[in-house]
Protein backbone atom coordinates (compact mmCIF):
# COMPACT_ATOMS: atom_id res chain seq x y z
CA UNK A 1 0.00 0.00 0.00
CA UNK A 2 2.50 2.28 0.68
CA UNK A 3 4.52 2.01 -2.89
CA UNK A 4 0.88 2.71 -3.90
CA UNK A 5 0.63 5.96 -2.16
CA UNK A 6 4.25 6.39 -3.25
CA UNK A 7 3.62 6.16 -7.29
CA UNK A 8 0.22 7.67 -6.94
CA UNK A 9 1.78 11.02 -5.29
CA UNK A 10 4.75 10.91 -7.96
CA UNK A 11 2.26 10.79 -10.64
CA UNK A 12 -0.26 13.75 -9.04
CA UNK A 13 3.15 15.84 -8.59
CA UNK A 14 2.01 19.17 -10.62
CA UNK A 15 4.89 20.95 -12.75
CA UNK A 16 4.94 23.80 -9.80
CA UNK A 17 5.90 21.28 -7.71
CA UNK A 18 8.88 20.19 -9.73
CA UNK A 19 7.36 18.15 -12.46
CA UNK A 20 8.32 18.70 -15.60
CA UNK A 21 7.63 17.66 -19.18
CA UNK A 22 4.61 17.44 -21.54
CA UNK A 23 3.27 14.74 -19.92
CA UNK A 24 -0.63 14.75 -18.22
CA UNK A 25 0.47 18.15 -15.91
CA UNK A 26 3.65 18.97 -17.89
CA UNK A 27 3.37 22.49 -20.13
CA UNK A 28 3.19 20.55 -23.57
CA UNK A 29 -0.65 19.39 -22.86
CA UNK A 30 -1.49 22.79 -21.07
CA UNK A 31 -0.54 23.91 -24.93
CA UNK A 32 -2.79 21.36 -25.97
CA UNK A 33 -5.59 21.74 -23.80
CA UNK A 34 -5.87 25.72 -24.55
CA UNK A 35 -5.75 24.76 -28.33
CA UNK A 36 -8.58 22.28 -27.56
CA UNK A 37 -10.72 24.69 -25.91
CA UNK A 38 -10.89 26.71 -29.15
CA UNK A 39 -12.89 23.69 -31.01
CA UNK A 40 -10.94 23.71 -34.19
CA UNK A 41 -12.09 22.24 -37.34
CA UNK A 42 -9.94 19.85 -38.79
CA UNK A 43 -8.67 22.08 -41.78
CA UNK A 44 -7.87 24.74 -38.64
CA UNK A 45 -6.12 22.31 -37.04
CA UNK A 46 -3.83 21.27 -40.51
CA UNK A 47 -3.47 24.83 -40.85
CA UNK A 48 -2.02 25.62 -37.35
CA UNK A 49 -0.06 22.53 -37.75
CA UNK A 50 1.40 24.62 -41.16
CA UNK A 51 1.85 27.35 -39.20
CA UNK A 52 3.62 26.22 -36.40
CA UNK A 53 5.96 24.26 -38.62
CA UNK A 54 7.05 26.75 -40.69
CA UNK A 55 7.36 29.62 -37.54
CA UNK A 56 9.95 26.86 -35.82
CA UNK A 57 11.81 26.53 -39.19
CA UNK A 58 11.84 30.24 -39.21
CA UNK A 59 12.64 31.05 -35.07
CA UNK A 60 15.51 28.08 -34.26
CA UNK A 61 18.09 29.30 -36.17
CA UNK A 62 17.25 33.22 -34.72
CA UNK A 63 17.21 31.98 -31.49
CA UNK A 64 20.39 29.49 -32.44
CA UNK A 65 22.20 32.82 -32.92
CA UNK A 66 20.63 34.55 -30.08
CA UNK A 67 22.37 32.08 -27.92
CA UNK A 68 25.35 32.28 -30.14
CA UNK A 69 26.20 35.90 -28.68
CA UNK A 70 25.02 35.30 -25.44
CA UNK A 71 27.95 32.97 -25.31
CA UNK A 72 29.88 35.24 -26.76
CA UNK A 73 28.47 37.95 -24.37
CA UNK A 74 29.61 35.33 -21.05
CA UNK A 75 32.86 34.97 -22.23
CA UNK A 76 33.65 38.76 -22.82
CA UNK A 77 32.59 39.43 -19.62
CA UNK A 78 34.73 36.73 -18.07
CA UNK A 79 38.48 38.13 -19.66
CA UNK A 80 39.84 40.14 -17.35
CA UNK A 81 40.04 43.34 -19.26
CA UNK A 82 36.53 43.42 -20.25
CA UNK A 83 36.59 45.31 -24.35
CA UNK A 84 33.60 47.39 -24.30
CA UNK A 85 33.56 48.42 -27.67
CA UNK A 86 33.27 44.45 -28.26
CA UNK A 87 30.50 44.06 -25.35
CA UNK A 88 28.47 46.90 -26.93
CA UNK A 89 28.37 45.53 -30.43
CA UNK A 90 27.13 42.49 -29.08
CA UNK A 91 24.30 44.25 -27.44
CA UNK A 92 23.17 45.51 -30.50
CA UNK A 93 23.71 42.49 -32.33
CA UNK A 94 21.19 40.70 -29.43
CA UNK A 95 18.68 43.79 -29.62
CA UNK A 96 18.63 43.66 -33.58
CA UNK A 97 17.92 39.87 -33.31
CA UNK A 98 15.63 40.06 -30.39
CA UNK A 99 13.62 42.91 -32.40
CA UNK A 100 13.77 40.73 -35.10
CA UNK A 101 12.42 37.69 -33.58
CA UNK A 102 9.42 39.76 -32.04
CA UNK A 103 7.86 41.06 -35.19
CA UNK A 104 8.21 37.12 -36.83
CA UNK A 105 6.09 36.19 -33.07
CA UNK A 106 3.71 38.90 -33.78
CA UNK A 107 3.16 38.13 -37.35
CA UNK A 108 2.78 34.82 -36.20
CA UNK A 109 -0.23 35.60 -34.06
CA UNK A 110 -1.82 37.43 -36.70
CA UNK A 111 -1.58 34.83 -39.59
CA UNK A 112 -3.09 31.86 -36.45
CA UNK A 113 -5.79 34.81 -35.96
CA UNK A 114 -6.73 34.53 -39.80
CA UNK A 115 -7.10 31.18 -39.25
CA UNK A 116 -9.55 31.41 -36.36
CA UNK A 117 -13.35 32.41 -36.68
CA UNK A 118 -14.45 35.20 -34.18
CA UNK A 119 -15.44 33.12 -31.26
CA UNK A 120 -12.51 31.58 -31.31
CA UNK A 121 -10.28 34.53 -31.75
CA UNK A 122 -12.16 35.73 -28.64
CA UNK A 123 -11.12 32.34 -26.44
CA UNK A 124 -7.44 32.66 -27.81
CA UNK A 125 -7.30 36.26 -26.57
CA UNK A 126 -8.97 35.47 -23.26
CA UNK A 127 -7.18 32.18 -23.05
CA UNK A 128 -3.78 34.26 -23.36
CA UNK A 129 -4.63 37.18 -20.73
CA UNK A 130 -5.49 34.29 -18.25
CA UNK A 131 -1.77 33.07 -18.82
CA UNK A 132 -0.35 36.18 -18.56
CA UNK A 133 -2.24 36.83 -15.25
CA UNK A 134 -2.51 33.10 -13.52
CA UNK A 135 1.23 31.94 -13.92
CA UNK A 136 1.67 30.74 -17.28
CA UNK A 137 3.71 33.76 -19.01
CA UNK A 138 7.08 34.49 -17.50
CA UNK A 139 6.07 33.24 -13.69
CA UNK A 140 5.19 29.45 -15.42
CA UNK A 141 8.28 29.08 -17.37
CA UNK A 142 10.34 28.96 -14.40
CA UNK A 143 8.15 26.05 -12.93
CA UNK A 144 6.17 28.03 -10.76
CA UNK A 145 9.42 29.79 -8.87
CA UNK A 146 8.30 33.32 -7.45
CA UNK A 147 10.46 36.22 -7.56
CA UNK A 148 14.24 35.44 -6.75
CA UNK A 149 13.36 31.84 -5.43
CA UNK A 150 15.91 29.18 -6.47
CA UNK A 151 18.67 32.09 -6.18
CA UNK A 152 20.82 30.91 -2.99
CA UNK A 153 22.13 34.51 -2.05
CA UNK A 154 19.69 36.76 -3.74
CA UNK A 155 18.92 40.14 -2.24
CA UNK A 156 14.90 39.85 -1.82
CA UNK A 157 13.54 42.77 -4.23
CA UNK A 158 10.80 44.37 -2.26
CA UNK A 159 13.45 44.60 0.90
CA UNK A 160 12.17 47.48 3.41
CA UNK A 161 14.78 49.93 3.78
CA UNK A 162 13.05 51.98 6.09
Amino acid sequence: MIAAFMVTGLNAQSPRQGGRGSGPSGQGSERKAGIMALDLTQEQEEAMTTLRTENHKTMTPLKNKMAELKAKERTLLSEESADMKAINKLIDDQTDLMNQMRKIQVAHKIEVKKILSDEQIMKFDQRRKFSRNKGYGAQGRHHGKGMHQGRRNARPYHRNLG
